[in-house]
């Protein structure tokens, strides 16, 4: 089959103990975050406060952003590109090494069964072994169909799942900034107002009696776990939503979609709407 030239694709080129690595961090990231969303949940459901913000913030740190941060550094590190053309394919390493594989050497493109630390491809040569890279891609599925008849994981359901994800859930600044900054920002500076008056008798009594250090101090200390209980909750959310997605991506690349909008959507009343009235109802009550 003639296949033209296509590309280049993005994708994050790592060996297998790159990959092994990757998967480990991943894994620290992931492990941190439902631990301490098991234990807010234990405290949501028994009516206590044993987890205080210092300590759950310094945990999410330690075991969460500072991981998080590494893996960033080791996506960098891997960013590659390949290229198809009508007799195979190139990868192109970010240090500008390249390595050239034509379709006769290729028995099979297999997607990664363990899709961590992101979902990926293994490119099986006729002489039984894997390439020595292995190809992390967001979305296999335009590069696997700019391979042409050596595409056919593109119907994998690990591959549909790979391409609803990253199809529906685009992460984009200012997606972030709505998320982690301006909703916690809002709904801290209304119990931090209501805090003030209640306290001090008006909306800079604070101020006026000890200063701006210890206004801005008690701010903080109000938006910290606003911030946190918003994140944990998205974080138990996006849980049950992925696990739903990948489920789904088995049945067919229609559940695959439709399951995909619809988990986004939910995610995002749950998180917008549900979440604030239920923290203010928790907090204000």
């Amino acid at each position: 089959m003639t296949v033209e030239a296509s590309g280049p694709f993005p994708v994050h080129a790592f060996t297998p103990r790159l990959r092994a690595l990757g998967a480990l961090v991943h894994t620290a990231v992931l492990g941190t975050l439902g631990f301490f969303t098991a234990l807010l949940f234990q405290d949501v459901l028994a009516g206590t406060q044993t987890v205080q913000p210092g300590p759950l913030a310094m945990g999410l740190t330690v075991g969460g952003l500072l991981p998080y941060i590494a893996l960033h550094l080791l996506r960098l590190g891997t960013r590659a590109t390949v290229t198809v053309g009508a007799g195979g394919l190139v990868l192109t390493l970010r240090g500008g090494a390249h390595f050239e594989i034509p379709f006769a050497a290729l028995e099979s493109v297999r997607p990664w069964r363990l899709p961590m630390p992101g979902p990926g491809l293994t490119l099986r040569l006729r002489t039984g072994r894997a390439f020595e890279y292995g190809l992390e891609s967001q979305d296999p599925v335009p590069l696997l169909t700019a391979m042409g008849a050596r595409g056919e994981a593109r119907d994998h359901p690990r591959v549909r799942y790979a391409q609803a994800r990253s199809a529906k859930w685009r992460r984009r600044w200012y997606d972030q900034a709505l998320k982690y900054g301006l909703v916690p920002g809002v709904l801290a500076a209304i119990f931090f107002r209501a805090h003030q008056y209640i306290s001090f008798g008006g909306p800079f009594g604070e101020w006026q009696m000890y200063g701006l250090q210890a206004y801005l101090l008690t701010f903080v200390r109000t938006w910290l776990p606003v911030f946190l209980a918003l994140l944990l909750f998205g974080c138990f959310w996006r849980a049950l939503a992925e696990a739903l997605c990948f489920g789904a991506a088995w049945l067919g690349p229609r559940w695959a979609r439709h399951v995909r909008t619809g988990a986004e959507w939910t995610c995002r009343a749950l998180y917008y709407v549900a979440l604030p009235v239920f923290l203010a109802v928790r907090l204000l009550g």
